[in-house]
């Protein structure tokens, strides 16, 4: 029996060892191909040439994030420090038209007036034309940011609009009987029982305490909250595509559009694929001597390249992705759907 305990806790421990080495190794990977893919792909035309259009391609919610994190897990979010650190690079190459290629549900407020203010700044260093561009979905949060461009194009059946900001839900669990918390998530059968007791100092310090109802008192403030930033946000519309305010409040809203309906609200410029806006701009600047740089996001997890389809990948995909969505639910939200972003 002892030599067998041996042999195991010998095996134990090689394995384990095997395990750490090959972390350090994808971790030094994973950072030095993110360095890397600093760089930027030429597409089109002569890389020596005069005349630039670059395109910056970003899809996913709008949420404060590293992106080596990302890159690790194989999530797509739109960082603003990412998209910044971007920015900083592509300014010296002096571009003359920047492309946003985006799809984005939305985001967290806060990150994506971030957003907005990084292309504004970007936009005052370079004197960069700015247009964005969504193949897919151009909602909330994404709108939002992309009202810093100078033109919104999208392509045929993009879904375009949003226009309204969405609070953290106050989910009340009436006379619980049992929570269970699991690797699969929490679960609770309501019926009796369960008594919370909490210790707070300071009226409403326990917001969102799923065991007990709001007041109306804190239903109203949190309104308000929201109310004023949706208001912040429809003024943003109003001033950067020239649309009565009331037209946003009555006929707008938080609807979403498709591509040829959020034409006819003046929502965007024009509906039209990428590559097709790629050569109305040179068309319409004359350009002759081009380039046309990209630089895409990384949509590869690493350790689904070196653990396909395993258990281990599936368990920290889940943990990030049920992080994510906390994040989300937890802040004021300019955001399409938690279900468009898989929450």
């Amino acid at each position: 029996m002892a030599i067998f305990f041996n042999v195991f806790y010998k095996t134990l421990g090689f394995f384990f060892a095997f395990l750490l080495t090959v972390l350090i190794i994808l971790g030094i990977s994973a950072y030095t191909n993110y360095q890397e893919n600093s760089d930027f792909d030429l597409v089109r035309g002569n890389i020596d040439a005069n005349d630039t259009i670059f395109i910056l391609e970003v899809n996913g919610p709008i949420i404060q994030s590293e992106a080596f994190i990302n890159d690790l897990v194989g999530m797509n979010m739109i960082s603003p420090k990412a998209v910044k650190d971007n920015l900083d690079a592509i300014t010296k190459l002096n571009p003359n038209i920047l492309i946003v290629s985006i799809n984005s549900p939305g985001g967290t407020v806060s990150a994506s007036n971030e957003l907005y203010n990084h292309i504004k700044e970007f936009k005052k260093k370079s004197n960069s034309k700015i247009y964005f561009h969504s193949s897919e979905m151009l909602a909330s949060g994404g709108y939002w940011l992309a009202l810093a461009g100078d033109r919104i194009y999208a392509n045929y059946g993009a879904i375009i609009g949003s226009i309204g900001v969405r609070g953290p839900d106050w989910i009340f669990f009436n006379k619980p009987n049992l929570i269970s918390s699991g690797i699969l998530g929490q679960t609770i059968e309501v019926k009796d029982e369960i008594e919370i007791y909490s210790t707070n100092a300071g009226k409403s310090k326990d917001l969102f305490n799923s065991f007990r109802k709001p007041t109306e008192e804190e239903l109203t403030h949190l309104n308000k909250m929201v109310e004023k930033i949706n208001e912040d946000f429809m003024q943003l519309v109003s001033k950067n595509r020239k649309i009565e305010k009331e037209v946003i409040i009555n006929d707008i809203g938080g609807l979403i559009f498709n591509s040829s309906q959020a034409k006819d609200n003046f929502l965007i410029d024009e509906e039209i694929g990428l590559e097709e806006l790629v050569n109305l701009i040179i068309q319409e600047n004359e350009f002759k001597n081009l380039r046309v740089l990209k630089k895409s996001q990384n949509k590869d997890s690493v350790f689904n390249m070196l653990f396909p389809n395993t258990i281990i990948t599936q368990i920290n995909f889940d943990n990030y992705h049920l992080n994510k969505c906390n994040r989300i639910r937890n802040n004021l939200v300019s955001i399409l759907s938690y279900s468009s972003v898989g929450c």
